[in-house]
């Protein structure tokens, strides 16, 4: 005999499986629930990956095997009226701390090496220590919303550098409140990507609320100055001839690091690297001046895959730039590696061009990032026209 409840099954389903693609090509399954004229979602936490092989395939099975028991479960409970819709949206499995995800995104990029390894590690455990002097350290990311974000954002503005080595505990600068709110939302993409969260709630904080990033003077090298450090002895060879190649490629320190002579080779007319940045993870192709292979170390028995410049120390690359730019006879600016970088965009755009083509040459995925040394060659210009008025 036929119950009601069952005629009710046979007529619809109130319960629908469903899946939404992410970004990294998984499937997140979702539970699609229509009662009383209400819908709502309950995601279910559960993926499917691409099937390369017959293990993905399997894992699949699995996966929907217990989507499908889920699925059944919300529909007898729908069906027989013993749940409100109000109570679908809780997960069903146990949230995550934000805390911890802050955490595994530090351990990946310093496990992968990007950015600069251990300086980037402690910048994002940095921002872990100013998540918890803001709200506690058992935020789960289901609470992380639109509110949250924007207090987070607020409370950086005038929070207190929390470095153990800085013993007075004065306000970050607004350089450093940017880049602790950048790598925040940096950190809920990757929980968006993760299927942790289903939106990046950064998004939904309005401009006037987010940390604004200082527009701040580069420092750069100019050409007389390039041509001291050309000339000055270094105690440290590699250094000095890494420094200089990034002067003419505008590679930053951790390619420079991490380049290999497998990343250089003739087009049949010129020399060029190809290889995957660090930052960007992007491949990416950069033409050799002949200036720049000058610069180069020669090369002897060394396999393709050794590191071109082998004897560079990455912790005592800042304190040897110092010195060496010192016996250069630079004193009165901040030299350190990235200044080779600055050196290398503002010398091209001083000498005719296009920003596009330097925007491509540094990798920059928005243009308006080269603008910014677009501006320091303009106040050279303003700063050469004045020069005028001292003759007259």
């Amino acid at each position: 005999m036929m119950t009601n409840l069952n005629r009710q099954l046979l007529r619809k389903e109130p319960v629908k499986l469903r899946y939404k693609v992410l970004v990294n090509g998984n499937k997140s399954l979702y539970l699609d629930i229509y009662v009383k004229g209400k819908r709502c979602y309950e995601f279910l936490r559960l993926y499917l990956v691409p099937e390369t092989d017959k293990y993905a395939k399997e894992q699949n099975r699995k996966i929907l095997e217990m989507a499908y028991q889920l699925k059944q479960k919300r529909l007898f409970e729908v069906m027989g009226r013993r749940v409100e819709t109000d109570s679908l949206m809780l997960p069903l499995q146990e949230d995550r701390r934000l805390a911890d995800v802050v955490e595994a995104y530090a351990e990946e990029r310093r496990k992968h090496g990007q950015g600069e390894k251990e300086g980037r590690y402690g910048s994002v455990m940095t921002l872990k220590m100013h998540l918890r002097v803001y709200a506690g350290e058992n935020v789960l990311m289901s609470q992380v919303d639109k509110d949250f974000c924007i207090g987070f954002a607020r409370y950086l503005k005038t929070a207190k550098n929390l470095h153990q080595h800085i013993k007075s505990q004065r306000v970050l600068s607004d350089g450093t409140a940017y880049l602790k709110y950048s790598i925040f939302r940096c950190v809920l993409n990757d929980a968006v990507r993760k299927g942790y969260i289903e939106k990046n709630p950064t998004k939904l904080v309005p401009a006037v609320d987010r940390p604004k990033k200082p527009d701040t003077e580069r420092d750069y090298l100019s050409v007389e100055e390039v041509k001291l450090l050309m000339k000055t002895p270094c105690h440290y060879k590699d250094l000095k001839l890494a420094f200089l190649f990034s002067c003419f490629t505008g590679l930053r320190k951790s390619d420079i690091l991490d380049l290999r002579w497998k990343n250089i080779s003739n087009n049949g007319n010129k020399y060029q690297i190809y290889k995957r940045i660090q930052k960007t993870q992007r491949w990416q192709t950069i033409p050799l001046s002949e200036q720049a292979m000058l610069w180069l170390p020669e090369r002897r028995d060394e396999p393709d895959d050794a590191r071109i410049f082998q004897s560079m120390s990455n912790s005592s690359l800042a304190a040897n730039i110092k010195k060496w730019a010192k016996m250069a006879g630079i004193k009165h600016k901040r030299v350190t590696f990235h200044v080779a970088r600055h050196t290398f965009a503002t010398l091209e755009l001083s000498l005719g061009v296009d920003l596009y083509t330097v925007s491509k040459l540094l990798g920059h995925s928005n243009i308006a990032t080269t603008q910014i040394y677009a501006k320091v060659v303009d106040k050279q210009k303003e700063q050469a026209v004045d020069l005028i008025d001292g003759v007259f």
